[in-house]
């Protein structure tokens, strides 16, 4: 009986070596129904940076040395980390590894302004815990600079630097949501691509091995074993199984049967498989992953000093003798240093040389470089107020699929209006990239708020009392017309004599002997024709 589930594997494997054989580089399908979230270039942060990395020559240093001087990503690294070995110069570890931390930083803070973040907001650790996303990109981040010492290697020797590993780069996916609709948001990949004038240039990915190990450098794995998953298969197992006395009786009885059908099925599989044709459908397909087609944002956000080429540009204009005075920042911030260690006024402007630091922008710009207008709170909130039922405050936002969801939904039928008034109104939420510009006071919010929702209240309860009293009104009108339409049909089973009619002369079998309501003088009789005795 096994031998039909070896014969399906063995298939299997067939169809997985000749899809191998087809062609070295890997084909993605995009998917039509499919939201993109996520979907950068580069995908994750460093990437770019790993060939270059690998080039380097690597030195391991003793245990707990790299973690004295650590700042940014402090927290992050649970293990010894080698350093870069400058060439024909000998410089202190403190310094060494305080501009791999610079780099780290700088990576953190550029990637997150690629997914839209605002990173000012998670400058400390625990502001980075709050969030799995942030903080997933702040440990890949640290991973990528600051590789594992190799294993045994004594202070000062050489090391091979080790990319971060598979699992550490899923956590990154899984945690942020990264979806970009063709199967390419991948850990462990390799591609060609084009550098322009012909060259290309091989990019790879992770290693292809789950951390702790000891070929890549990351911890291990934020979900432990499936055991569920173990016990399952288990218990399916057994329950396939069954007792084994009733299992060998069964399979003497079925023997001369079970056998030749095996073999029936197996040919019939056999001539399907020999048989199959594709559809005629020509399904488009890519070899570059789309998120290498989205804008690099390192190249977005890039400082290029006036009057030069695009070849001298350089990662953020707060850099030690890149830029001075306006153009910093784009004349729209200024240049404040990041770091996990909190500084006096008096200290900021002498470790801007030293400690990295980025522009902090003016309320109404925003991104690494404050090139990127703010939407405007103001705006986002009176449109929801006045169009939130067509979702326009959501369009405007740059939301354009909950928009297209509100707006058939007419607000969701008023939910939905109500919710974004106050979560507009309140503070400054999220576009699509960055948060909104805060011009929206809070007192005019809470005005404005309180008015419109009594003013709905006020326009509910009289329409409520209204409703009502119409109500009221048409079942007293009900009740009215249903005594006067009433008819008396059987005016011989009525008794006594206010069912009488006035002036009329009752005959019938049960005929009364009085008239008039509370009458008690008897009707004349024809029988007693003597005047009464008075």
């Amino acid at each position: 009986m096994t031998i039909l589930p070896k014969f399906v594997l063995l298939l299997l494997a067939i169809f997985d070596t000749t899809e191998a054989a087809i062609g070295p580089k890997q084909r993605y399908t995009r998917n039509p129904v499919c939201l993109q979230n996520g979907c950068i270039n580069p995908i994750t942060p460093g990437l770019n940076d790993l060939p270059r990395l690998e080039k380097l020559v690597w030195q391991c240093t003793k245990a707990g040395a790299v973690a004295t001087y650590l700042d940014f990503c402090k927290g992050a690294i649970e293990y010894d980390a080698s350093v870069p070995s400058p060439p024909n110069s000998s410089t202190a570890l403190d310094t060494l590894v305080r501009a791999q931390d610079d780099a780290a930083s700088t990576m953190f803070f550029y990637h997150l302004s690629g997914l839209g973040y605002e990173a000012w907001e998670y400058k400390t650790i625990d502001d980075k815990s709050k969030d799995p996303c942030v903080k997933s990109v702040w440990q890949m981040a640290c991973y990528t600079y600051f590789p594992k010492n190799q294993a045994g290697c004594a202070s000062g020797t050489q090391t091979p630097y080790f990319r971060p590993c598979k699992n550490a780069c899923e956590n990154y996916l899984e945690q942020c949501q990264v979806e970009c609709c063709d199967d390419s948001a991948q850990c462990v990949f390799e591609f060609d691509r084009q550098l322009g004038g012909g060259a290309v240039d091989k990019s790879t990915g992770y290693v292809n091995a789950d951390g702790p190990s000891p070929f890549c450098t990351g911890g291990s794995s934020r979900n432990g074993a499936p055991v569920a998953l173990l016990l399952g298969l288990l218990g399916l197992q057994l329950a396939a199984s069954g007792p084994v006395q009733e299992s060998r009786e069964r399979s003497e009885r079925t023997s001369a049967h079970g056998g030749a059908c095996s073999w029936i099925l197996m040919i019939a599989l056999a001539v399907c498989t020999v048989s199959l044709q594709g559809c005629t459908i020509a399904i488009e397909s890519h070899t570059t992953p789309l998120w290498r087609s989205k804008p690099d944002y390192l190249i977005k956000y890039e400082y290029v000093p006036p009057g030069q080429l695009a070849t001298a540009a350089s990662l953020n204009s707060c850099a030690a003798k890149v830029a001075k005075g306006m153009l910093q920042c784009s004349g729209r911030g200024q240049c404040v240093p990041f770091g996990a260690s909190s500084l006096t006024l008096e200290q900021v402007n002498k470790t801007l040389d030293s400690v990295s630091s980025f522009c902090q922008c003016e309320p109404a710009w925003a991104d690494p470089e404050c090139r990127t207008r703010r939407k405007s709170q103001v705006t986002a909130y009176f449109l929801s107020i006045f169009g939130g039922f067509f979702g326009l405050d959501r369009f405007y936002l740059g939301l354009r699929y909950s928009g297209v969801a509100k707006l058939f939904t007419l607000g969701g039928f008023g939910l939905w209006w109500a919710y974004d008034i106050v979560r507009v109104g309140s503070a400054p939420v999220y576009a699509k990239d960055f948060r909104v510009d805060n011009d929206l006071p809070h007192w005019v919010f809470m005005l404005t708020a309180v008015l419109l929702f009594a003013a709905a209240g006020f326009v509910y309860s009289l329409e409520s009392y209204v409703a009502f009293r119409k109500k009221k009104r048409a079942e007293v009108q009900k009740l009215h017309n249903g005594e006067e339409d009433r008819i008396l049909t059987n005016l011989d089973e009525m008794d006594g004599p206010r069912f009488r009619p006035r002036n009329s002369t009752f005959v019938g079998k049960h005929a009364h002997a009085f008239s008039g309501y509370g009458a008690t003088l008897p009707m004349p009789l024809s029988s007693a024709n003597n005047p009464y005795v008075m």
